[in-house]
């Protein structure tokens, strides 16, 4: 969808007909790899990985080949760096910027995290403990679930055992795009009493695409009044819509006939959008560059991601003076009963500013946890306090 569209869009001269190869990624990391090293000779420029484990690597060998990253999944802020790393740009904000932000907002800075053992996941838990801790907090425990439901308890047993921990970081598909070990995992935390309000349990998935959140029911809490009431304890913290849901053009795309298979929105991961305006955004950087007569390669392209702005899948996708991304963010929550989630707070990336939008969290209990010290947040500062 976003290659035919790209070569339809008249505001784009790329000099070359843009085609695409999907390389199939294996799940275990090492073999990714290895895999993605046979990739060198296939493709102009690399749209991933999805595994964060190996982003590094995929990096200094996309350098080397001369091959753009462009990337939503990595985590490593070092890889932020055009000095050391000119041929890698992300294509969101960062993950963990944006969830630091918040943090530092409400002063949650005791973390435990969770992971699903897939190895995806598990890379993914171990490289965002590494950029919390670098921030100069305090991640007590990183955990992954072993299959069944004692392996689940066991898990929350491990979360209780950790003094003073604030915020539960679950990295693992959302359940409210299918995942079913979430599912299980957040129904066995309202059975051990554990989803009473003490941890702010937040979805990482989450951040890396937009959740479609106005007007919509969320169907996996209508016959699942336990899972509906543990979900209270989660804040949901996702890419911000705009005028049109994912949902909305989804179905606009359909209805026009560019996307002919027989699927409804509902059955569509929200990642699509997150992939598809990542292939527009190397478009847009690969215009950018020739239009200012550089040849479209490797760090020349990557290196024209700056000041930009086009039509994302479902909204308007910006970057600043230095390539950041500039997507707001939305914290939504429940109201403690319904299948709704509703806003109740917008992080402004452009200013690092988190606005309240009217709309109270709701809190099991109602009663928010007790705020860490300010101090966690304070580089200049070595925090030993609660």
């Amino acid at each position: 969808l976003a290659v035919g569209r790209i070569s339809r869009d008249p505001s784009l001269d790329l000099g070359h007909r843009l085609d695409y190869v999907i390389l199939q990624e294996e799940c275990e990391t090492p073999r990714a790899l290895v895999r993605f090293i046979d990739f060198g000779k296939l493709s102009s420029a690399f749209i991933g990985p999805l595994n964060p484990g190996f982003c590094e690597v995929a990096t200094h060998l996309g350098e080397n080949w001369n091959k753009a990253i462009f990337s939503w999944m990595c985590i490593n802020y070092k890889l932020d760096s055009t000095i050391h790393h000119p041929a890698f740009a992300r294509t969101l904000p960062s993950p963990t910027q944006v969830l630091f932000t918040i943090m530092k907002y409400f002063k949650w800075a005791h973390v435990g995290i969770i992971a699903s053992n897939e190895d995806i996941w598990m890379y993914t838990a171990k490289e965002l403990a590494t950029v919390l801790r670098n921030h100069g907090l305090p991640v007590g425990i990183v955990t992954s679930v072993p299959k069944g439901e004692k392996g689940i308890e066991d898990t929350w047993n491990k979360i209780k055992e950790v003094n003073d921990i604030k915020i539960v970081l679950l990295c693992m598909h959302s359940v409210l795009i299918g995942g079913q070990e979430q599912a299980a995992l957040l129904t066995k935390a309202l059975e051990m009493g554990l989803a009473d309000g003490r941890y702010i349990i937040v979805p990482y998935d989450t951040l890396l695409y937009s959740l479609p959140y106005q007007n919509n029911s969320f169907s996996v809490f209508e016959n699942d009044s336990k899972l509906r009431e543990a979900y209270d304890a989660v804040l949901t913290i996702t890419l911000e819509s705009g005028e049109r849901t994912f949902y909305d053009a989804f179905r606009e795309a359909k209805e026009s006939g560019e996307i002919i298979r027989d699927l409804e929105a509902t059955q569509v991961s929200p990642l699509f959008g997150t992939i598809y305006d990542a292939i527009y955004f190397m478009a847009v950087a690969m215009d950018s560059a020739r239009r200012k007569g550089v040849r479209a390669s490797g760090a020349k392209i990557a290196e024209h991601t700056k000041n930009f702005s086009f039509p994302g899948f479902s909204h308007q996708v910006e970057t600043d003076s230095c390539g950041k991304g500039l997507n707001n963010y939305v914290i939504l929550d429940t109201d403690g009963h319904g299948n709704q989630l509703f806003p109740t707070h917008l992080l402004d990336t452009s200013s690092g500013s988190v606005l309240s939008l009217g709309q109270a969290i709701h809190f099991p209990n109602e009663v928010p946890p007790k705020p860490d010290s300010s101090c966690w947040f304070d580089s200049d500062v070595l925090c030993n306090e609660g």
